[in-house]
């Protein structure tokens, strides 16, 4: 828990790190958490980090710089993932892991940036797999979505501090569908794709024209939808109803779908 690695604008942000026992060196998880990138923490990972430790992944999972009604955290936030890769890449040899077997999780906020670090050149030869649960993957679709009256917080212009028409370009280039999309044909990760088909906050349509690109643009996807589930539920917070154990329902449907994926994609 709480180890450095150089986030945040005093350069104090820290990982938790969940890591097998047993010698290396293993397969490594980066974990970005949801929180409509005004909220959350890595602690959110305490559930999956041990459970996916005791079957040989290390889990890294990252804390990164939140926004507030008066101060964006973009492009900050994208900072803090980037560096906690690098970190991660750079502390693997005493830390037992594989620098060349990475897979990344995020969850809602988290899986869209998982995705956008999937299609960097710097990161393609590290992580071979992602995971995103029901994940924004376009942010000028769920910016629209989520103005008034459907919400009054407005996370996304939180987040960029400005609105989509006054900075066109950095909506377009934080959004992993439309970045997807400009991306060459076979995106270098394979990914897993899980959501409730009853999600209110972020639309399962969101999922599903995120896997509708995947496939057109040749990558390699496994789609994932739980019947009757909402949202919040893949991580654990104790004072979070929604939020669930890996051994309660969702979880315990997409655990072994999850491991199996996991088992393909970083193999030794």
């Amino acid at each position: 828990m709480d180890v450095p690695y150089g986030g945040g604008p005093t350069g104090t942000l820290c990982n938790d790190l969940y890591l097998p026992t047993g010698p290396g060196p293993h397969p490594a998880l980066l974990c970005l958490h949801g929180g409509a990138w005004a909220r959350g923490t890595p602690r959110q990972y305490s559930g999956w980090g041990p459970w996916l430790a005791a079957r040989g992944y290390a889990v890294v999972a990252v804390d990164y710089r939140l926004s507030s009604q008066s101060s964006p955290s973009w492009p900050g936030v994208w900072d803090d993932v980037r560096r906690a890769l690098d970190w991660l890449i750079a502390e693997a040899p005493g830390l037992q892991i594989d620098p060349t077997r990475l897979g990344l999780i995020g969850d809602s906020a988290g899986a869209g940036m998982a995705v956008l670090l999937s299609l960097e050149s710097a990161a393609a030869r590290h992580v071979r797999a992602v995971v995103g649960v029901y994940g924004i993957y376009d942010l000028l679709d769920w910016w629209s979505v989520t103005q008034p009256p459907g919400r009054t917080d407005d996370p996304v212009g939180k987040l960029m501090g400005r609105t989509p028409t006054e900075a066109p370009d950095a909506y377009l280039g934080f959004s992993a569908l439309q970045s997807l999309q400009a991306h060459g044909p076979h995106p270098p990760a394979r990914y897993l794709v899980v959501y409730g088909d009853a999600d209110v906050i972020v639309q399962p349509s969101q999922s599903e024209r995120f896997v509708t690109v995947l496939r057109e643009r040749g990558g390699a996807v496994e789609a994932l939808p739980v019947p009757g589930a909402g949202h919040s539920w893949f991580t654990l917070l104790d004072d979070h109803s929604d939020r669930r154990r890996v051994d309660e329902e969702p979880n315990a449907t997409v655990a072994p779908v999850l491991l199996r994926f996991l088992q393909k994609t970083l193999a030794g």
